[in-house]
């Protein structure tokens, strides 16, 4: 799954990905992948969302889904781990959300016209929480390879389970952030429900999605995340 693909649930980084079969070279190994410093990887992460938005249509600062999105993220941080938050739209019917250790948060005009705000507020939380959390940087650390497509786009082979693991986590991220911002985390999982529709098959990344949900509702209702 190329940049968006996994769209249909939620968006860890474009660094996480499951292998696909377009043409592909492995670039480096394990060994060279868990000795990259964290300022290697934030650099692949700020290669990885240059090249997407300029293989993607970006809306200008005064689009109105750039407008309704700036609205959006009002109540949600402008930097993250002295990372500054770059939250852009492009223009792709495909409903889909990634963000990059670098700060990018790019959501589609698929997603806007899919979702409620309260709805785009918790996805966005929810990739805030790959960034605070440094997912990025592990997946790099634990991939057993890294492969470049023929467009240029850097594949990690990462563990399905810590891929799981990390959806979970920021999952939990999301939760607590949303409730500190005073915007209701249900939205989790009323996105869920929305974008399970547009699932046309299951993601690698991504955990069961009736299991996930049921994990949401538990720790939403859960005093020890307000």
């Amino acid at each position: 799954m190329k940049g968006l693909s996994f769209s249909v649930v939620l968006a860890c980084c474009t660094m996480i990905l499951a292998s696909c079969q377009a043409d592909k070279k492995v670039i480096m190994n394990q060994q060279q992948l868990a000795q990259l410093t964290e300022q290697q990887i934030i650099q692949f992460n700020q290669q990885s969302c240059a090249r997407q938005d300029r293989y993607e249509v970006l809306t200008s600062p005064s689009h109105a889904l750039q407008l309704q999105l700036n609205q959006i993220t009002q109540l949600l941080p402008k930097s993250i781990n002295g990372k500054v938050l770059n939250y852009r739209v492009y223009l792709n019917t495909q409903p889909a959300a990634w963000a990059s250790l670098n700060g990018c948060i790019r959501v589609t005009s698929g997603l806007l016209k899919t979702l409620n705000n309260n709805e785009v507020q918790a996805v966005i939380a929810h990739e805030i929480g790959h960034i605070a959390l440094n997912h990025s940087i592990n997946a790099f650390h634990a991939a057993k390879s890294a492969e470049i497509m023929s467009n240029g786009e850097i594949i990690l082979l990462t563990p399905q389970s810590l891929s799981q693991r990390q959806e979970l986590e920021a999952d939990e991220f999301a939760i607590r952030l949303l409730k500190q911002s005073h915007i209701d985390p249900n939205g989790l999982i009323t996105m869920m429900d929305k974008l399970n529709h547009h699932q046309k098959q299951t993601s690698y990344s991504h955990p069961d999605a009736i299991a996930r949900k049921n994990i949401l509702i538990e720790k939403i209702h859960s005093p020890s995340t307000d």
